[in-house]
């Protein structure tokens, strides 16, 4: 495909995407309260994901072929198998970090892993079943590799597919994000439809302390949805 503005401004851009993963993940190594507030969180958003595949019609997910875009330690990979009924053929996954690959590889071999962009997904036209992207696109700013990212996406899902979105509405605390409200995911997905949209999540200077003091009451103010900054939506491609 096509690199977005020149090959020179490309290399530019993920060589800032680069730095900031890994500015991102040495504050987790070396945050424990960090790290243990993060697994809760993972934990409830997770539980989300559950509810949205099950009313689809997509659980168990047995042997759909998967690919999680940006995917990271696999966190997402590891749930398919283990809470969601994934055969562990047919899941693939891909990131710009390639220790995480390699970490990853190690931990879940078997796997279709590759360390690369997003902008060039390394598969062909109508691999995938589901495609799942968490927190990747709000992480782009420059927006003509965001629509190239967005544009792979849409080319290996297969007629029919879904793609499973978790990202930023906004977070005005972080200069290194772009927010997804509704609009931008529709710009993303153009024509396809709205299986699911739903904001989740609350505001993680919220989410930390309160699940600290009680799951109930993180939960229940999550419910009001005013302080949730986290759209988790299913998109279907059309046939």
């Amino acid at each position: 495909m096509t690199e977005p503005g020149s090959a020179g401004r490309r290399e530019e851009v993920l060589e800032r995407a680069h730095d900031e993963y890994a500015r991102r993940q040495q504050r987790l190594d070396t945050d424990e309260d960090l790290q243990h507030s993060n697994v809760r969180i993972r934990e409830r958003t997770a539980g989300h994901y559950g509810r949205v595949l099950e009313r689809a019609g997509l659980l168990p997910l047995e042997a759909r072929r998967i690919v999680d875009v940006g995917c990271g330690d696999g966190d997402f990979l590891v749930r398919c198998r283990r809470d969601w009924g994934h055969s562990g053929k047919g899941l693939a996954g891909i990131d710009l970090m390639e220790d995480r690959i390699e970490a990853l590889g190690a931990a879940l071999p078997g796997l279709d892993l590759r360390t690369g962009s997003a902008d060039a997904l390394p598969w062909s036209d109508a691999s995938f079943d589901l495609a799942h992207q968490s927190m990747l696109l709000s992480s782009v700013l420059d927006e003509v590799l965001r629509e190239a990212i967005a544009a792979e996406m849409r080319r290996v899902v297969k007629p029919g597919g879904c793609v499973l979105w978790y990202d930023f509405i906004w977070n005005p605390l972080n200069r290194a994000t772009i927010g997804m409200p509704k609009r931008r995911i529709l710009a993303c997905f153009p024509g396809w439809s709205v299986v699911h949209r739903k904001r989740i999540s609350l505001a993680p200077p919220l989410a930390r302390p309160l699940l600290h003091v009680s799951e109930k009451l993180a939960g229940a103010l999550e419910a009001c949805k005013i302080f949730n900054l986290w759209h988790l939506a299913l998109l279907r491609k059309p046939l």
